[in-house]
Order: C-alpha cells, then structure tokens, then sequence
C-alpha cells in the first residue's frame, strides 16, 4: 500500500460497491431522456403530426421513468452501498417525470 502525503491519491479499503439496482436505474433513466429528446426532434420536423405514436411513446418514457425511480429509491434501504448511482437516477428520473407532467398538462390545456 502506497500513501503519498503530497498529492491526492490515497487509497481506501472499504466493503462498499455500487448497487446493480441503482446501475439499472441511471440506465433507464439516460434511456429515457435520450428517447425524449428524439421524439422531440422527430415530433418538431414533423410539425405535431405524429398523433398518437408520439402520445404512446411519451407514456413509455414517463412508465420507464417511474420504475427507474422507484428502483433508486429502494437502494436507500441497504447499508454498505455508494449512494451515487441511488442518487442520480433518484434526480433524474424524478426530473423527466416533471417533464413528462408538464408536458401531459400543457398538451390538455
């Protein structure tokens, strides 16, 4: 084991690891927001004439998003684990089922 005072590397031992389930849940969740973009690229050169392929696959992307969250969200039940990946599908699969709401909403108005 080397330990150097002067810079920043050192090294830690620890039992943590990342949980699968949080892994899965930022996979879904980069899954989702990269669909939405392309069906906001496809639905804009289309001028809104996508009718209800466009209505089926948004409510894919909000379900995806809402089981990536609930996956992030039983991660902060188990000890011993790195909290980033529960984290960052927690925040960005709760974001993209803003988004979807908004634009759920903006789309009856």
């Amino acid at each position: 084991m080397q330990i150097r005072f002067g810079s920043r590397r050192k090294f830690r031992f620890s039992d943590r690891k990342h949980p699968i389930i949080g892994i899965i849940s930022v996979i879904i969740g980069f899954a989702a927001l990269v669909s939405l973009v392309i069906l906001f690229l496809i639905s804009s050169s289309l001028k809104g004439h996508m009718g209800m392929v466009a209505g089926f696959l948004g409510m894919f992307v909000m379900i995806a998003s809402i089981v990536g969250f609930v996956l992030a969200a039983k991660c902060y039940k188990k000890e011993d684990i790195y909290m980033v990946t529960p984290a960052i599908g927690t925040v960005l699969n709760g974001l993209l089922i803003v988004a979807c709401m908004i634009l759920y909403v903006m789309g009856a108005v």
